[in-house]
């Protein structure tokens, strides 16, 4: 017995004064006048919120957490990008407390989604578009605004190339759409952060949960987009400027929205170190986009908007989203020079003054082409092109296989020392004059004729399909195509297209490739989270003191940190007959919670030990057998030995 050890449980003042802490850092919050610093929302919309999630949420208080300290927590962390540990040990709480609560409230702010994420029918025209003159008439069919935006993530490292993004960290790809006065209206995320934004919004249309347009209106979209009928992009060039102009200023509302909510919540802004894994913070992210509307309509706070208007006037909101194949410095000092000069010529032609239109051809723009081509020639830029046969693409698909199996290839790029061993090879045995910058410009060719097919053949059954190395098609019985083709229309197309080396290529760029197997909406993730919750009080056989919100306090939690005592589970015993009735099953975890509950009070009676009043303890001297005059001055001794 002296060997064990014994479990040192906190006295009845240590807890009673972590109590006084949280109750004086929930009242300090509400009454200082401080709580749009602390937490981004005044004290009424914190009550509000606190009553939605109660209510529309599913948020109750547990037997030592009230609801006001689970959403002050939780906004706590995600107001300021707060680790659990700093947030731990401000509220008194162990980590796995702290963990919890902050699950339990992004649970129920999912929850909402459906009261403050909806998309828009279509019937009325914007306010914004219909009070302005610049406007109305022109954009009355427009509904919104269509963006995307990078949020970083904690991946392990195999999974780093597909989330690869800027700044060292990997991120995700997630679409944003949002009606004029910046409340958004659609969110998908979880996108690796490869993929590009035409492919996630084509996916957008066609998932369960999908973009809606409705009939006869539209979106605005950036030029990294295409232009349909219900995606509306700025005219390439400079020809209609006035029209560019006006649709950049509607358009950069989902800016304005992106920037509000990254101040509002910087859990989510792309220039800090990820905390959370891809699943947890783009639940995050949806759970900060609902907030984000609830704020417009319960506190606007009109002076971030206004910073947020300046930040995007004076430069770009976003520095880490560089689509634009032109990111060179010089190159985009050339495009501004090449433009300016266009501009200027057709100036001089619409006015007819040619003999200002000859001088300045003759003085400027025929000089200025002579010293560019001259550079040209001077550089070299006209490179020799190399045809690639089907041969030397066999052989640098194996080149790169080779490569890849060394170790010379990190995070889906290869090193500068596997290009040098390739063009070696590659020169060597074909006996041509092949570069570095040959070799990248053909493994972004295999990679493109590549994903044509992996992303036909994702996300169906594959039976009945295979690659014929002889005849180099993919071949299959026509009613497996003809299904195929029914569901993807693209799929006709390529079903008698040869593509060489594709076993090979699996292994080189599958792994690679952006699948968006993690990409859900809030309808989407708030639907699986019911499913799992069922699927885990049915099928599991499992039952959690913690859903029954009757958990042990915290305090005597961290006393049992010797034993890892985060949170207790009582399963079910293991069936012995196979056609159990389900009464008995229900019956069976009926006892599992009693047996829960007595074991808690024991382990809390442990903690709390029972104080008797003064007429209790007068009615146990009585027993005793004293004399009338003798049971005060008991009485009174017993005070000063439980004082001492």
């Amino acid at each position: 017995m002296a060997n064990i050890k014994r479990v040192r449980l906190p006295t009845i003042k240590v807890i009673l004064e972590r109590q006084v802490v949280r109750e004086e850092l929930i009242h300090n919050l509400l009454e200082d006048g401080q709580c749009r610093d602390l937490i981004r929302m005044t004290e009424n919309a914190f009550r509000r919120l606190c009553e939605i999630l109660q209510t529309e949420g599913g948020l109750r208080p547990t037997q030592c957490m009230s609801v006001e300290e689970h959403v002050a927590r939780f906004l706590h962390i995600v107001s300021n990008n707060l680790q659990t540990r700093f947030t731990s040990w401000m509220y008194c709480r162990s980590r796995s407390k702290t963990s919890r609560c902050f699950h339990r409230v992004l649970r129920s702010i999912i929850a909402i989604k459906g009261v403050y994420i909806q998309q828009p029918k279509g019937d009325v025209v914007p306010r914004e578009i219909q009070e302005s003159m610049r406007f109305y008439p022109f954009f009355k069919d427009c509904i919104g605004a269509i963006y995307g935006t990078h949020v970083c993530v904690h991946v392990p490292n195999k999974d780093a190339p597909r989330y690869s993004g800027r700044n060292r960290y990997p991120k995700i790809n997630v679409l944003d759409v949002c009606t004029f006065d910046l409340k958004f209206t659609y969110v998908l995320t979880g996108w690796e952060g490869n993929a590009s934004d035409s492919r996630i919004i084509k996916n957008a249309f066609t998932r369960d949960d999908k973009l809606l347009i409705p009939s006869s209106r539209y979106r605005l979209v950036d030029a990294g987009l295409p232009h349909t009928s219900k995606l509306m992009a700025p005219y390439r060039g400079n020809s209609k400027e006035l029209f560019n102009l006006r649709h950049a200023s509607l358009c950069n509302a989902i800016e304005r929205a992106f920037g509000v909510l990254k101040r509002r919540f910087p859990i989510i802004r792309s220039t800090t170190e990820p905390f959370y894994s891809c699943e947890t913070q783009s639940t995050i992210f949806l759970a900060c986009c609902i907030l984000h509307n609830f704020l417009l309509d319960e506190d606007r706070d009109i002076n971030i908007e206004d910073e947020v208007m300046q930040e995007i006037l004076n430069g770009p909101q976003e520095q880490d989203r560089c689509n634009s194949t032109e990111t060179d410095e010089g190159n985009s000092r050339a495009k501004q020079l090449r433009n300016s000069i266009a501009n200027e010529i057709i100036m001089l032609t619409n006015s007819k003054n040619l003999c200002g239109l000859k001088m300045y051809q003759s003085l400027i723009f025929i000089p200025m082409c002579k010293v560019i081509m001259s550079k040209q020639e001077a550089s070299g830029s006209k490179k020799e092109q190399v045809k690639w046969s089907d041969k030397i693409d066999y052989a640098y698909i194996q080149a790169m296989i080779k490569q890849q199996e060394i170790g010379n290839r990190v995070n889906g790029s290869f090193t500068p020392t596997a290009y040098a061993q390739m063009v070696e090879e590659l020169n060597t045995k074909h006996q041509m004059d092949i570069t570095k910058s040959h070799l990248k410009n053909r493994y972004k060719t295999l990679k493109t004729h590549f994903s044509q097919w992996y992303d036909l053949f994702r996300g169906i059954s594959l039976g009945g399909f295979s690659w014929n190395q002889s005849t180099q098609l993919i071949e299959a019985e026509e009613e497996v195509w003809d299904n195929l083709i029914q569901s993807k229309l693209e799929a006709a197309s390529l079903k008698t297209k040869k593509v060489a080396n594709f076993d090979d290529m699996l292994v080189l760029f599958a792994w690679d490739r952006a699948s968006g197997a993690h990409a859900e909406t809030a309808k989407e993730r708030n639907a699986r989270l019911n499913k799992n919750e069922k699927i885990q009080l049915v099928a599991n056989n499992e039952v959690h003191l913690e859903n029954e919100y009757v958990d042990v306090d915290d305090d005597i939690q961290d006393s049992l940190g010797a034993k890892k005592c985060k949170s207790k589970k009582w399963k079910f015993e293991e069936e012995e007959e196979e056609e159990e009735d389900l009464n008995s099953k229900i019956m069976k975890s009926v006892d599992n919670v009693a047996t829960a509950i007595r074991e808690g009070n024991i382990i809390s009676d442990r903690a709390y030990p029972r104080e008797y009043t003064g007429e209790e303890i007068y009615r146990e001297l009585e027993l005793v057998g004293l004399e009338p005059h003798e049971l005060p001055k008991a009485l009174n001794f017993g005070n000063k030995s439980s004082k001492s």
